[in-house]
Parts: C-alpha cells; sequence; structure tokens
C-alpha cells in the first residue's frame, strides 16, 4: 500500500530537494519561493539597514530563482517589483541625500 502524500512520488525517486519544495509549495499555494524571499529581504534591511546589499542580495537570489526548474511566472514578477522598489530606494537617496 502507497500513501498518497504531496512529494512522495519525488522522495521515492531519490530527489530530496524537488520533494521538500513539492510540498512547501503545495502548502503555500505555489507562494513558497516568493515568501521566502520577501522574509530574506525584510530580515536583511532590518538586521543591516543597508538598503544596497539586500538590493544587490536580493538580485543573485531573483536570478539564481529565474534559471531554476521551480520557477513560476507571477512569484519571479512579484520578486522583481520588490527589487524595482528597492531600486527606486536607493536612487531616491543617492540623488537626494
Amino acid at each position: 500500500m502507497v500513501a498518497n502524500v504531496t512529494g512522495w512520488t519525488e522522495l521515492m525517486n531519490g530527489s530530496l530537494i524537488s520533494a521538500v519544495y513539492v510540498m512547501y509549495n503545495t502548502a503555500f499555494v505555489n507562494w513558497f519561493v516568493a515568501i521566502l524571499f520577501i522574509v530574506y529581504q525584510f530580515m536583511l534591511i532590518l538586521k543591516t539597514r543597508n538598503l544596497t546589499l539586500s538590493w544587490v542580495t536580493g538580485l543573485f537570489f531573483a536570478s539564481l530563482y529565474a534559471i531554476s526548474v521551480f520557477v513560476k511566472t507571477i512569484s519571479i514578477q512579484v520578486i522583481f517589483i520588490i527589487l524595482v522598489l528597492e531600486l527606486a530606494g536607493i536612487l531616491y537617496f543617492v540623488i537626494f541625500k
């Protein structure tokens, strides 16, 4: 008897990362990476108070996610909107400060 559990097929195929991704992505209704990115950016900004560092690491995160096999179209759009807002904040501080 095989249990019908989300991610079980990937786990039995030996794909641990894919199994974990499927499990969490199903639980968060395809918003797992976007939520992870938002929490990551929020924590980084709170801890460092450096918008440029947050933007650069966010750009690395987004580019690695964009070339992965797990990419969802709407989540990459949300991630890049957040990055554009951060870049606007950086340019504002450079020009008006």
